[in-house]
């Protein structure tokens, strides 16, 4: 194009398509122009029956002209209105038609928002390709965990509901809360710290690290990337739960195992009492079929050598095997009883734990419902009363706190600690203002 304006002399003016024309090329072949994303407020904003969207967005004294063809504006994820800050990616073109530039674009999102997502997208790139989230680095989560860490606040919601979940699964659990902030500038600081702690120690098998649920701004800490990198440096297994079942951050891709929420972290993290129950129930009644199944056999087995061996060797051989019969019995009788024992154990160490933690909790409400009493019975009147005061009111109740309120002759009621008066005005003295 450009050979093409040298060439024409100046006997032979431009044409205006020509002039369109080239500034289109320049428009469309700068890399810089042809993918952008700009930020500013949404005005002039257009919805024809053909589905394109029209709209200008400005900043201060700036305009540009946007378009969003129907193929992209169907699949918006927010209804844009006049007044919204947003960012629009696309690219710069020219309408032939007025000769006017304008920004044709293909997504459209919330500026504050999108500039998270960008950069949440920007860090997942990053971090994807230094191979964070490869399933190769994931550590197994343990089957019966001893003691389990807690990385999240300790005032929220998430480590109640934690907490719930382990008392009703598996009681004999330890718990170990390492609190932190969940949200704000000095939150990733602190989660970051307090694995790097948790991993200090030798007696932790797991940890949970997260939060309740919030929006993208709120659950911004575990998106950040000194969180991400502390999550994948652990040598603890994590497992991370943050936010609701829709709620998806890095650390969720670091972590070994991703729950939905705090609730089913600790329900992935231990094993439910009473399957366990019903498991050890089952492994006796297998243990006793099999048993039955080999004295069965041994019995066949017996029977066919009373057969084969003569008879003067068949009485010793017989006691012999019978001998062997009795031995087998009483090892695997002994053997069943122990693992019965044992895990009866178990169930009985899970039951006393949770008997332990009730009372506990017992306990701890009752101490907090006797200081809320106390402090109650502190700013109750009838303390007041009991050091001296009165409370003055007129016939129809009503508490009489200024002298201007009564007149001379009317009658008035004192409440004291123990009884009441009845009074009349004979004289008042009142206060003027200040």
């Amino acid at each position: 194009m450009m050979e093409l304006f040298k060439e024409i002399q100046p006997l032979h003016p431009y044409t205006v398509a020509d002039i369109v024309q080239y500034i289109k090329d320049i428009l469309t072949f700068d890399p810089a122009l042809s993918d952008i994303w700009v930020k500013g407020e949404i005005s002039d904003l257009s919805r024809p029956y053909s589905g394109h969207l029209y709209f200008k967005i400005k900043e201060e004294n700036s305009t540009i002209n946007c378009v969003i063809f129907k193929h992209n504006a169907i699949n918006l994820e927010n209804n844009p209105q006049n007044g919204d800050e947003v960012l629009i990616h696309g690219k710069v073109d020219i309408y032939p038609k007025n000769s006017t530039y304008q920004l044709i674009g293909d997504q459209l999102k919330p500026a504050g928002i999108g500039m998270m997502q960008l950069e949440l997208e920007r860090l997942k790139a990053k971090l994807g390709a230094e191979g964070l989230f490869d399933q190769e680095h994931k550590k197994a989560i343990p089957s019966f965990p001893k003691k389990i860490g807690v990385v999240t606040s300790a005032t929220g919601a998430a480590i109640q509901d934690i907490i719930r979940v382990l008392l009703e699964r598996y009681p004999i659990v330890e718990v170990l809360l390492f609190p932190t902030l969940v949200q704000g500038n000095e939150a990733p600081k602190q989660i970051t710290t307090a694995i790097q702690i948790a991993n200090q120690r030798s007696d932790l098998d797991l940890l949970i690290v997260g939060r309740g649920g919030g929006s993208i701004e709120e659950l911004w800490s575990f998106n950040e990337e000194s969180v991400a990198r502390a999550i994948f440096s652990s040598q603890i297994p994590i497992i991370s739960a943050v936010g609701h079942e829709t709620d998806v951050t890095l650390a969720d891709f670091v972590a070994d195992y991703r729950a939905a929420t705090p609730s089913s972290a600790a329900e992935r993290a231990v094993p439910d009492q009473h399957n366990l129950q019903i498991k050890i129930r089952d492994q006796e009644l297998r243990l006793l079929q099999d048993i039955k199944q080999v004295v069965k056999f041994l019995r066949t087995e017996l029977q066919v050598f009373e057969h084969q061996i003569p008879a003067e060797s068949q009485l010793n051989r017989i006691n012999l095997l019978r001998q062997k019969v009795e031995r087998i019995q009483l090892i695997n009788r002994n053997a069943i009883q122990q693992q019965i024992h044992q895990l009866k154990d178990t169930v009985n160490l899970c039951q006393q734990k949770q008997v332990l933690l009730i009372r506990d909790l017992k306990q701890t409400k009752e101490t907090i419902l006797q200081v809320n009493t106390a402090k109650l019975n502190q700013l109750s009147p009838l303390e007041t009363l009991k050091r001296g005061y009165s409370i003055a009111s007129d016939i129809k109740n009503k508490p009489i706190t200024n002298a201007s309120s009564v007149n001379i002759g009317d009658t008035v009621y004192i409440k004291l600690s123990q009884g009441e008066l009845t009074s009349q005005i004979i004289s008042k003295k009142e206060v003027e203002d200040g």
